[in-house]
């Protein structure tokens, strides 16, 4: 025990002895390490379990609102057709004559109507109806029979003293039933103050497990579904309501979709959903535990890498303060030489105190310096061109043009000498860089002075060698000549001393010294346009009006895209064909040319990825060879070419491909539906809003894919089942009338337009 205490006491001594500035960066690492993982750790947990919760409950309130409109539909449709049923010919006809006069014929029309109900209805679980004067009770499902007890005899006429002809009400009725569901009640005949009974349809809990099930995400997830009286109409996994569960729905959390419940020692996220049409309340219980059963998961897992971030960090940061220390470490050694054991103070203090001592032998320097003026003269000149004194005083300027000799009334013009490649032939390599520069600047030096011209020869610090040059003579047209045939001359002589191919950018002339940076910069573009005009020769500038006014074409980048997006290749072809001619004013300027086409690349990619064009498989390769490839072109044209050929053709054939398979999975959804539903009032809009389309828009692409319209089709449909059914069954004509969503008199006309002859007449000619 006393071995490990002396340890701790020697490690604490060996920290403490360190200078005072190196455990200050070994704190200030720790603690900048530590607590952003600490702070990043909890708070990823906190958004983890928000993000959980929110998802869910998205998810929840998505499923909620599927069901609730899948059921209001179907409860619609089926109180529809019922409606469209009791319209019918046999159920507005006199009831009693019929009885009277057919009693056996009569009940066998019931339950032929209320099977085909049921059959193209299969959703309901039963449809029935009971007559009130003899109380006999006929349904689909299980046929008929008498009603004996005195119960329900009172029950059904108490459903006939409802003021309302057709109601919806929870649970099911006079067949004896009592599960949990919705029944729908219509009076027989409707519109009539004497029914002689009424229809009863009913739906049990099998039609909303079989829609809700699927979306059950948790083994203990509960479904609730309600009417407004708080009556249980459905459910999913539990047959009982909580009974204040309803109550707190509608009055304690009336302005929140979802809150927390707890039941039976467990805590629910409750969400609810409002039906608007039948006013049915959907409720979504999850427990909590299996709800946030991944966020813990999560935690677990942050923790563990939190704490483990937490160990490398200090790791990192003692490793890292120790690196960091050495340049201050050596610094304090280089400023205090021998003396560094015996600073007296910290390391900051230290230096400061040399820097100080140094700064003084500094001034002692500088006028040693002075003789180095050729050299400081030549980074003047550069810094001048570079637009560093652009914003100094006019008297400024003068007196530093002063100090370094360079006359303030000058016709000046800058020139760019260039070696551009290394042949096989070469004198020289590219490791031999420094040397070839200082060949360039002495030949160059040397023909100015052979030729009179005064001006500065200057290394510029990247490969190039510039020549400012100047005359204070007013006239400059012979001047110009020689200037020309000297930056000639300085090319061929170091082409020819090198091996090597040279190109040199010529500027305009200039009238002031202040416009000296601009003449540097043209030269710059002049030899940047090599590119373009090829090298070893003198390129001269063109000036910098069109560099410096050009503006990136946006307004044909839009049209270009937007080309693209509808697959209009040749609208396509014309935009970028007007894109190149504007970019074609900046041609001495080929790194603005490729910077516009980068854009307009980048720009069609993005293009490509919204319309979910995958560009890669698409194009063949990944968009990183792509700009590569296309900074390989030497030429405008050859930009042009390859953006069409590469670029343009393939996503516009791809586009239209998806487009074409998309408009046919549309039309043979469309297509399928009218075959399922063909008996039932069909409309463009209803096929429409299940495509997510508008009408007009669904009737021109019907049109287009089927080459015929939209009601055509469905009449064709309609009138094909209707000659089946008349040469196969024996149903009467207004019976397959209403089987094809027909009345009797518009069905007739329709039949006799598209075949040529009446129903009846066409039975009797191809019946056999």
């Amino acid at each position: 025990m006393k071995i490990k205490d002396d340890h701790q006491i020697t490690r604490t001594r060996w920290f403490m002895s360190k200078p005072s500035f190196y455990r200050k960066m070994i704190w200030i690492a720790l603690l900048s390490s530590i607590i952003p993982v600490m702070i990043l750790g909890i708070s990823s947990y906190v958004m983890t379990t928000k993000m959980v919760e929110r998802d869910a409950s998205q998810n929840v309130s998505q499923i909620l609102s599927y069901t609730s409109q899948t059921i209001d539909s179907g409860l619609d449709r089926i109180q529809n057709n019922l409606i469209q049923m009791q319209m019918g010919s046999f159920f507005t006809s006199d009831f009693r004559e019929q009885k009277n006069n057919n009693y056996a014929g009569f009940y066998a029309n019931v339950y032929q109507n209320l099977a085909a109900f049921k059959n193209g209805n299969p959703q309901i679980k039963d449809i029935s109806l009971y007559t009130l004067d003899e109380n006999y009770f006929i349904s689909a499902t299980y046929g008929g029979h008498k009603v004996v007890a005195e119960e329900q005899i009172e029950a059904a006429h108490q459903m006939l003293n409802n003021k309302q002809q057709l109601y919806w009400k929870a649970g099911f009725s006079v067949n004896g039933t009592d599960a949990n569901g919705i029944t729908i009640v219509s009076a027989v005949p409707l519109h009539t103050n004497d029914p002689i009974g009424f229809i009863q349809i009913t739906m049990d809990n099998r039609m909303f497990e079989a829609l809700a099930k699927p979306f059950v995400k948790y083994a203990n997830e509960r479904m609730y579904v309600l009417n407004d009286k708080g009556e249980l109409v459905f459910h999913m996994n539990d047959a009982s309501v909580p009974p204040e569960l309803y109550e707190m729905i509608t009055i304690t959390n009336t302005k929140h979709h979802k809150f927390t419940y707890h039941l039976e020692g467990k805590e629910y996220l409750v969400t609810t959903k409002l039906s608007p049409v039948y006013n049915l309340l959907y409720i979504n219980m999850i427990p909590t535990d299996e709800l946030y059963s991944s966020s813990r998961w999560i935690a677990g897992m942050t923790l563990v890498l939190v704490v483990a971030v937490i160990v490398a960090g200090i790791v990192l940061a003692w490793l890292g303060a120790k690196r960091a220390y050495r340049p201050i470490k050596k610094l304090v050694y280089q400023v205090s030489g021998s003396q560094a054991d015996d600073m007296g103070m910290d390391e900051i203090s230290y230096v400061n105190q040399r820097w100080t001592e140094i700064n003084s032998k500094a001034t002692k320097l500088e006028g040693q310096l002075n003789e180095q003026l050729p050299i400081i003269r030549e980074i003047f000149a550069l810094r001048l061109m570079e637009g560093q004194f652009s914003h100094d005083r006019h008297e400024q300027l003068v007196a530093l043009l002063c100090r370094y000799s360079i006359p303030e009334l000058q016709s000046a013009v800058v020139f760019i000498i260039a070696c551009d490649q290394f042949a096989e032939e070469a004198k020289f390599q590219e490791s031999d860089k420094d040397l070839i520069l200082f060949i360039m600047k002495n030949i160059a030096a040397e023909l100015l002075e052979q030729r009179q011209l005064q001006g500065i020869v200057i290394n510029a610090l990247n490969d190039q060698v510039v020549v400012w040059c100047w005359t204070e003579e007013p006239e400059t047209a012979a001047w110009e000549g020689t200037l020309r045939a000297a930056a000639e001359e300085v090319r061929q002589q170091i082409a020819h001393y090198l091996h090597s191919p040279v190109t040199v950018g010529l500027s305009r002339r200039a009238d002031r010294v202040e416009e000296v940076p601009d003449l540097y910069r043209e030269a710059q573009l002049a030899i940047h346009s090599r590119m373009i005009h090829g090298g070893n020769q003198i390129i001269e500038s063109k000036g910098l009006t069109n560099s410096l006014n050009y503006r990136y074409p946006s307004e044909l980048e839009a049209h270009f895209t937007d080309s693209l997006q509808v697959g209009n290749f040749d609208e396509a072809e014309r935009m970028l064909q007007a894109f190149s001619d504007k970019v074609r004013s900046v041609v001495h300027n080929p790194e603005l040319i490729l910077m516009s086409y980068d854009q307009l690349l980048s720009t069609t990619l993005r293009t490509a990825y919204l319309m979910e064009v995958d560009s890669e498989l698409v194009l063949g390769r990944p968009a990183v060879d792509l700009y590569s490839e296309m900074r390989r072109c030497s030429t405008i044209q050859e930009l042009d070419d390859w953006f069409k050929h590469e670029i343009v053709e393939p996503i516009i054939l791809s586009l239209s491909n998806k487009k074409n398979q998309e408009y046919e999975h549309l039309i043979q959804k469309v297509t399928q539906y009218i075959a399922e539903h063909y008996h039932l009032d069909i409309s463009l809009d209803q096929c429409a809003q299940i495509c997510s389309l508008s009408p007009p828009y669904l009737s021109k692409l019907f049109k287009k894919v089927m080459d015929i319209s939209f009601i055509e089709y469905l009449t064709q449909v309609r009138v094909g089942k209707a000659m089946e059914l008349l040469v196969t069954t024996d149903l009467l004509v207004n019976e397959i009338a209403e089987r094809v969503g027909y009345n009797p008199k518009n069905f007739i006309r329709v039949f006799k337009k598209q075949t040529g002859l009446p129903p009846g007449q066409y039975r009797d000619m191809h019946k056999k």
